[in-house]
């Protein structure tokens, strides 16, 4: 029977025009997590609803973009990856065209609900896609263009949607917000089609639909109560949800190592939950993504109350970090097979440089700092984010069959955006919780946690990296370099 992790892509050219376009839909997924934050109070206005029941506009898509992840991923092993990613693609679409011309606030809900099911089913396919269309030594190089492009997508989110509002292009208002990204779905749906090769054959098996509902309902309670703990006031029956959600994914995980029936296709398989190597990297995506995802927000909102940024200032300060993390990723790409493990080591030493340099110029120049001071250390920021992601997402996917690179992405994807909810959260906290006004004190305080957590976290995954490298005699690095010599 072919094998999905065969189709590579005959043409180095339509290889890049196929990761090309899949990038492209990465960054507007992730564009509109954050872009319409912005349009909110406008939004609320216009239908005359409160500032929470608006809030829903934006957990309408973070909660199914979370949520359905994992069990998309699967389907796209199953059903077909260059299928599930064009559906995806036009579900998003549709659910932009739908949210531009609502006429109520719950058909705006629905739409945006819509919106998070596109994402999240074209989400898991771009890194099986990676996977199975690159040569091994190009994948690195496509991972890390992944993680960047995800990364500036998020964080140019705000500053788009206020740009936006503030030109209020042909009088549309907020609703001009969800336009933009329909053109892009069209030209990635085109090129996909045009680029990547048909899905070579669709698994006999049964789906656990049973598993995936429980992973469903467990992943959306733990977003659903981070994401609204701060705003509540961490209720006694939010942390409960909390709590009955990661009760059920320790379940989920059980029953998935068990093996419920051969006739069933399990939502991650018993090789994925079985290699260290991968669990070990699902667990650091998570853990880096929980300290460092939340810096872009902290920053976006701290230059805009103290030093009164406008968003196009905003916007020239922050591309820093992404323009810079791109070139990390792409250095780290071509030196990752030599010395692996040294890579999560100098992304460490360049984030907590570059993080203690904003804190010190946060508390020097306070609310005179302009965007010239934050260049140095958003670009070694930028640069260690982008090495270290480089080497979690390399790492993670060596191992994967290509069989299973569909719920191997899905995993890596549910970790990520439980550690960015989780980092917005508790940065958030931390600034807004430290006094009634927040301060650049305040800003600088919120900035130690992310470093500390981050650099924790790679020097525990480089130090298993060396660690497994000696073990095995090459690891990891010895088998990617296997794999271009041949």
């Amino acid at each position: 029977m072919p094998h999905q992790g065969t189709n590579l892509v005959s043409t180095g050219a339509r290889r890049w025009g196929a990761v090309w376009a899949l990038l492209l839909a990465a960054f507007v997924a992730m564009l509109d997590v954050t872009m319409v934050n912005l349009a909110l109070p406008n939004i609320a206005q216009d239908f005359a609803i409160s500032g929470s029941q608006a809030q829903w506009v934006l957990l309408a898509y973070l909660i199914p973009l979370a949520a359905f992840l994992l069990p998309m991923g699967r389907f796209g092993d199953a059903l077909g990856r260059r299928r599930l990613f064009c559906v995806g693609v036009a579900a998003f679409a549709m659910g932009a065209c739908l949210a531009a011309c609502s006429p109520t606030s719950a058909i705006l809900v629905a739409a945006r609900t819509l919106q998070g099911i596109g994402a999240a089913c074209l989400m898991p396919q771009i890194l099986a896609l990676i996977n199975v269309t690159l040569p091994p030594d190009q994948r690195r190089r496509a991972f890390g263009y992944f993680g960047m492009i995800s990364a500036m997508g998020a964080i140019a989110g705000p500053v788009f949607g206020g740009v936006f509002l503030e030109l209020d292009l042909f009088g549309l208002g907020w609703r001009f917000v969800f336009l933009p990204s329909i053109p892009a779905c069209a030209v990635a749906f085109l090129v996909a089609l045009l680029c990547l090769d048909k899905d070579e054959f669709v698994r006999k098996h049964t789906m656990d639909v049973w598993q995936g509902a429980l992973s469903i309902c467990a992943i959306a309670g733990v977003v659903f109560a981070v994401a609204q703990g701060r705003v509540l006031g961490w209720p006694i029956w939010l942390l409960a949800m909390i709590l009955i959600s990661l009760g059920l994914i320790s379940y989920m995980l059980v029953c998935q190592a068990r093996g419920r029936s051969p006739r069933l296709m399990p939502l991650i398989p018993r090789e994925l939950l079985r290699s260290k190597v991968f669990c070990f990297s699902a667990a650091m995506v998570l853990l880096t993504f929980s300290g460092i995802a939340g810096v872009p927000f902290l920053l976006a909102i701290t230059l805009q109350q103290g030093p009164q940024f406008s968003p196009g200032s905003v916007a020239s300060t922050l591309v820093v970090h992404p323009l810079f993390a791109t070139l990390g990723a792409y250095l780290a790409g071509r030196f990752t097979p030599k010395t692996p493990w040294k890579l999560p080591l100098l992304g460490s030493l360049a984030v907590c440089t570059g993080v203690a340099l904003l804190v010190i110029l946060f508390q020097a120049f306070q609310d005179e700092i302009r965007t010239l001071h934050l260049v140095f250390p958003l670009s070694l920021v930028g640069v260690g984010i982008g090495v270290s992601n480089v080497a979690l997402m390399s790492t993670a996917m060596s191992e994967v069959a290509g069989a299973d690179a569909g719920a191997a992405s899905g995993v890596l994807q549910t970790s990520q955006q439980i550690g960015i909810s989780l980092s917005i959260a508790i940065v958030g906290g931390l600034y807004f919780g430290h006094a009634q006004s927040p301060t650049m004190l305040s800003a600088a305080i919120a900035l130690l946690f992310p470093s500390l957590v981050f650099a924790g976290a790679s020097l525990l995954f480089g130090a298993a990296q060396r660690w497994y490298s000696l073990k095995t005699n090459g690891g990891v690095a010895g088998k990617m370099a296997a794999e271009e010599n041949r």
